[in-house]
């Protein structure tokens, strides 16, 4: 009879064993609670697999009821180390992290040399990681390596540390850790890439302030490194975008400095912007200049033409100044506003140089797209060569024309009153002139040179009268 029971309870085993493999799991809970029920010496066993497919049966809560049950009825069983290690990972599964990690724990501290402690390490270290507690995490991972040295858990330990590294830009310390195992070999090419790419994480999550850190310690220890033309790009747009513009000058400077690339025109672009903000016109012309010849895009190309004319026209360079103006207006996709800063660059150039023919040309087509101080300037050199060609009425009318439309571009204004006041001699009006000139020299103390422009022609009426008045007395 017992050698019956025996082979019966065996043959539940087996049966429940069959389903079991065969994905059967209900009816394979029928075959092992008949072994339990039995109370025969594989009932542990049993009772492991069935708790087992709860599991499989999505129903984890019960998997875990049932494995803390075996727990507390099978003591001495050879299956409970395996029974911990599922319960732990079965609380990860159901995100009950703290409660997988107190189990874990209970492994190690039940079987310290165990099949499963390193797995239980690399676990509790993945649950904090996947908790974002790094320091947590690596202290665990660490463990691993130190303790099972070369086991697939080391290997993944060493990964997932690594990735920890990364992440907070870490890499230094990666590096002298891992020089401490000799079971993993880091070559400088793999560091390259690690902090190059803890610094690329930062820059694309918006961490300006840590890709700035982690950009400038990339470029410090790997000068000529892999990813050099990118990090300094990088580096150079997140010093821009910080307002450090100055900072970002010498990283543009590399990126324009190696052969044409992806980055080159925006990082011309970007030079040219910040020297002309800094007047640093000596810097921004050959710069401008390599943008003009090198662009793709046709705004960077007018940019660079129409602030080349600009950087000219200050250092008194007026034939290049000039030559630039004619490129942007010979440009049909130029708009008004560029047009009218070159066709005034062209007048001014051409008054500069004494090229009076040139000047009444280039001021007579400013008038026709200038707009505000521009257009003010064009109507005061309208009425100045007027003025010249003794035209003293229709210059008058100019001048007039600059009070009543301009009237908030003071300077014009006073220089357009001299010019009435030199209109009025010319139609014998000296009182009519003396008495703008008196009110030119009392009313724009702002623009000491007008105010002496107009003394200067006072002087010269006065002085004329007087002449006048001596030859008619006697």
């Amino acid at each position: 009879m017992k050698d019956d029971k025996v082979r019966l309870n065996d043959s539940y085993l087996r049966l429940g064993d069959c389903r079991f493999v065969s994905s059967k799991y209900l009816p394979a809970l029928e075959a092992y609670n008949k072994v339990i029920d039995s109370k025969s010496i594989d009932a542990d066993y049993a009772y492991f697999q069935k708790a087992i497919c709860y599991g499989f049966l999505s129903k984890n809560n019960q998997k875990i009821e049932e494995l803390n049950v075996f727990l507390r009825l099978y003591p001495k069983s050879d299956y409970r180390d395996d029974a911990l290690f599922e319960l732990g990972n079965t609380y990860v599964a159901e995100k009950q992290q703290d409660l997988a990690i107190k189990t874990y724990d209970r492994l190690n501290a039940e079987f310290k040399n165990g099949s499963f402690t390193s797995k239980s390490i690399l676990r509790q270290g993945l649950v904090y990681y996947n908790a974002d507690k790094d320091e947590q995490a690596l202290v665990k991972f660490k463990k691993v390596a130190a303790d099972f040295p070369k086991s697939p858990e080391a290997l993944e330990a060493v990964a997932t540390a690594r990735l920890i590294y990364v992440d907070n830009g870490k890499v230094d310390e990666y590096a002298t850790w891992i020089r401490t195992l000799d079971f993993v070999a880091v070559t400088d090419a793999e560091l390259d890439n690690d902090t190059y790419e803890a610094a690329e994480k930062q820059y694309l999550q918006n961490n300006t302030k840590q890709a700035m850190a982690q950009f400038s310690g990339y470029v410090s220890k790997f000068p000529n490194g892999i990813h050099a033309l990118k990090a300094n790009f990088y580096l150079a747009q997140s010093y821009f975008s910080d307002a450090q513009e100055n900072k970002s000058i010498p990283n543009y400077e590399y990126v324009i400095g190696v052969p044409r690339n992806e980055f080159t025109e925006q990082s011309l672009t970007r030079l040219a912007q910040i020297f002309l903000k800094n007047n640093n016109s000596d810097k921004a012309i050959p710069v401008l200049y390599r943008l003009e010849t090198e662009a793709d895009l046709p705004q960077n190309r007018t940019f660079a033409r129409s602030n080349l004319m600009k950087c000219y026209y200050d250092k008194k360079d007026y034939s290049n100044s000039v030559i630039y103006a004619e490129k942007v207006l010979a440009d049909p996709k130029t708009d008004d506003t560029v047009k009218s800063d070159a066709q005034i660059i062209v007048a001014r150039a051409a008054i500069q140089t004494g090229d009076e023919t040139k000047a009444r040309s280039a001021y007579a087509k400013l008038q026709t797209i200038a707009k505000g101080e521009l257009a003010a300037e064009a109507l005061y050199y309208e009425a100045y060569f007027k003025n010249k060609d003794g035209k003293f009425e229709a210059s008058n009318a100019a001048v007039q024309k600059i009070a009543k439309n301009y009237s908030s571009y003071k300077y014009f204004g006073a220089k357009g009153l001299i010019l009435m006041a030199k209109n009025f001699y010319g139609l014998k009006d000296s009182f009519q002139a003396t008495y703008i000139l008196d009110n030119v020299i009392k009313n724009f103390t702002d623009f000491p040179e007008v105010v002496s422009e107009a003394q200067t022609e006072l002087n010269a009426i006065k002085s004329e009268e007087a002449k006048t008045n001596s030859s008619i007395q006697n």
